[in-house]
């Protein structure tokens, strides 16, 4: 199987919020609990369409969160062996060289780890309402965490980045101003209703309040928020 725009995404969805179990022929997926629709509408019909498997969303009632469950031996060779991922811990993880030097590959990669793994938020920059929006990533320290900039570099986007101690270090990546948010939508097009609807909000109304949920954005908005059936563990 050709690498192609669809694992890129992958693989930036697993190096995200994913994990690959060292024991088990098992990755783990987990997010908020609005990031049902993204996994359902999304992530699982991808894996499902390249991969021929089904990936189970659970509920985690104790932390508030969805997350997947993928039990395949296939798809993790692949990963391990074809992309480079690792098992366990992400303390050395890479971005996959064969990711890095395909500059048709590098957005798809950046899609899946910010729908997974990023935000936009939106300051005052000295008015009243949250207007100015930032495009925010955060890494654990790795080699994954300082070869973004590289990324961000071959796509031409101007971000600035620091490092804070906690959490034994991490990276941050931010991108700032109207024109660089455009153009992160328009290049990486996002697919998390989380960041799609902060963006159509912003559009509409010049702004986005801060910690406004999914449920008030997409009323405000106008758009239908469907029913779900998912499993409580």
């Amino acid at each position: 199987m050709l690498i192609n725009s669809k694992i890129s995404e992958i693989a930036g969805i697993v190096l995200g919020d994913g994990h690959i179990h060292t024991k088990h022929n098992l990755i783990t997926i987990t997010g908020s609990i609005e990031d049902l629709d993204y996994y359902q509408n999304h992530v699982c019909k991808i894996i499902n369409t390249k991969f021929n498997v089904n990936p189970k969303i659970k509920r985690r009632n104790d932390r508030n969160s969805y997350y997947i469950m993928i039990y395949s031996k296939g798809l993790i060779n692949y990963l391990t062996n074809k992309m480079g991922l690792k098992r366990g811990s992400k303390d050395t993880a890479e971005v996959p060289q064969i990711i890095s030097s395909n500059k048709k590959l590098i957005p798809y990669f950046l899609r899946g780890l910010f729908d997974t793994d990023g935000c936009i938020k939106f300051s005052k920059q000295g008015s009243n309402l949250n207007y100015y929006p930032r495009v925010q990533i955060a890494l654990k320290k790795s080699p994954l965490a300082y070869q973004l900039a590289e990324l961000f570099k071959t796509l031409n986007f101007n971000y600035g980045t620091w490092e804070e101690n906690r959490f034994n270090g991490i990276v941050y990546y931010q991108i700032s101003g109207k024109e660089n948010l455009e153009k992160w939508f328009k290049e990486i097009s996002p697919k998390n209703q989380v960041h799609l609807t902060k963006h159509l909000f912003w559009k509409k109304f010049g702004y986005c309040p801060p910690k406004s949920t999914l449920k008030f954005r997409k009323s405000r908005l106008l758009l239908q928020e469907p029913k779900r059936k998912v499993k409580k563990v």
